[in-house]
Formats: structure tokens, C-alpha cells, sequence
């Protein structure tokens, strides 16, 4: 890693450098894009090698009405994944084989959330041994998908193991103050749904959380290029506004998670 123990650490989420190594993990493809597609864009553009970690291929994804996935919905999205990689500026995308839990119900064999945690864990562990990051992206969670919990979980607890100097962790995440903006949208263009019934204060971070919020205006037009490659999937951003659109993907806000507290 970029760092001599003891020395005064630069702020390596800010001031990203030629050389600097980033790690993205993510459950399905998409989450990338969709999650931190900006920050990956950003990074990438500023110098750093990028790597993206995938742990399946979305394979129990709802496809967009419309779309054909006769050779399989998840190799489909696998393709997806590459091509939205190579528009952000990704050097290298790795799989890690598991398959998609879904949302619900008992997790089947060979899903990542049937997988116990420690064994996951150490599949991480493996690959940070290996990729040496400087710096490690994960999305929060607070969507509550169990496979993103999962992988949260996961990296946290295999670089919990590491000794210092440990890379930089940082959770992409959506301010509370953002999604309010989002649920009040929703409400009013489509009253009498499900959005009616949702507590304000539960969506999202809390705003207090956020320690970094990055202008992603300069890439924009790649992280909507990016999105436009997964195609079999419906994306967030969909029937937004142009002004909260662009809310959600002209910043990215980010926690940086202190593991030795």
C-alpha cells in the first residue's frame, strides 16, 4: 500500500493520485454503476487503478419488461457489468462466484447469504491480500438488500483482521435529506402507492454520517453511459425528475468508517 506507518495520512478519497489502488465491492453487477458509479469514475479519471469485486451475477434480478434473457439473465448481466466497468474506467473486474440470495425467503445453496459469514469473509480477505487497495468502497446497505448487508459485512470484518496500516474504507451511501426529496417526488406522482406509507426518517444515511460529498458533475455523461449499458435492468433513476435526477448522480456521499473505533 501507498503509505509508510507512523507518516500523516492524506485525505485518499479527496486526493486521489496517479498509482493510488481502489477496491469496489459490490453483490450484483449493477451495484457499481447504479451505487458509486461517479466515485469509481472519478478515481479512475484522477489516476487510480480501480478494481471492481462482484461476489455474483444478479442471476435472481428482475429483467425490464421487455427484455429477453433466452442465454440467462445472469450472463447477461455479467456482459453489463463489463461493458458499464470499461465506460467508467475500471482496470480489471473480478467475479467471485457466488449467486444472487434474492430478497427474500431461505437462501439457497451456493447463494452468497447461504454462505456462512466467516467463510465469505475470508474470501474478501483473499482478495485484499491480493489486490493490496489503498482505499475500499462498499455500498451501506441501508437499502436492505441482504446480499449488500452481506458483502458490508463481510469487508468490514476482513479488514477489521488486517493490522495497520489498513486501507481506507468507505461506504457509499444516500444523505437522509436527499431521499426525503425523493419520497415527497414519489408521492406526488404516484399517491394512493406504497410510498404513502413510508417513514421519512428511516431512508437512507443520516446526513450527520456523511464525511465526504464529491462533485460527480465532470462525470456524468460516463456515469449515464455506464447506466445505459445495463439495459436488462430498470434503473433508480428512472421517471425522476431532471432536477432530482441529477441530484442523485451529479454527487456521491460517502462514510468513511473508522475501524478501530
Amino acid at each position: 500500500m501507498n503509505r509508510t506507518p507512523g507518516a500523516v495520512r492524506r485525505d485518499q478519497i479527496l486526493d486521489v493520485r496517479a498509482g493510488d489502488r481502489w477496491l469496489v465491492a459490490v453483490a450484483h453487477p449493477d451495484d457499481e454503476t447504479f451505487g458509486c458509479g461517479s466515485t469509481i469514475a472519478r478515481a479512475a479519471g484522477l489516476g487510480a487503478r480501480v478494481v471492481v469485486v462482484c461476489a455474483t451475477r444478479g442471476e435472481a434480478g428482475e429483467p425490464r419488461p421487455g427484455v429477453s434473457a433466452d442465454g440467462g439473465l445472469g450472463a447477461m448481466r455479467e456482459q453489463e457489468l463489463h461493458r458499464a466497468a470499461a465506460r467508467l474506467g475500471v482496470a480489471d473486474v473480478e467475479l467471485l462466484g457466488y449467486r444472487d440470495s434474492g430478497f427474500d425467503g431461505p437462501p439457497a445453496a451456493g447463494t452468497l447469504c447461504a454462505a456462512p459469514l466467516h467463510d465469505v469473509t475470508e474470501v474478501f480477505a483473499r482478495v485484499v491480500d491480493r489486490r493490496r487497495p489503498d482505499v475500499v468502497v462498499v455500498l451501506d446497505g441501508s437499502d436492505g438488500h441482504r446480499d449488500h448487508l452481506r458483502v458490508r459485512e463481510a469487508v468490514h470484518a476482513a479488514l477489521s483482521e488486517l493490522s495497520e496500516p489498513r486501507p481506507v474504507l468507505a461506504e457509499q451511501c444516500l444523505p437522509n435529506s436527499l431521499m426525503r426529496r425523493w419520497l415527497a417526488e414519489m408521492r406526488l406522482l404516484r399517491p394512493g402507492t406504497v410510498y404513502h406509507s413510508l417513514d421519512p426518517t428511516t431512508l437512507g444515511r443520516d446526513d450527520a454520517d456523511i464525511t465526504h460529498v464529491l462533485d460527480a458533475s465532470a462525470v456524468l455523461e460516463q456515469r449515464e453511459a455506464a447506466i445505459a449499458e445495463h439495459s436488462s435492468q430498470a434503473s433508480p433513476f428512472d421517471g425522476l425528475s431532471e432536477d432530482l435526477r441529477r441530484a442523485f448522480l451529479s454527487s456521491d456521499h460517502l462514510a468513511v468508517v473508522d475501524l478501530c473505533a
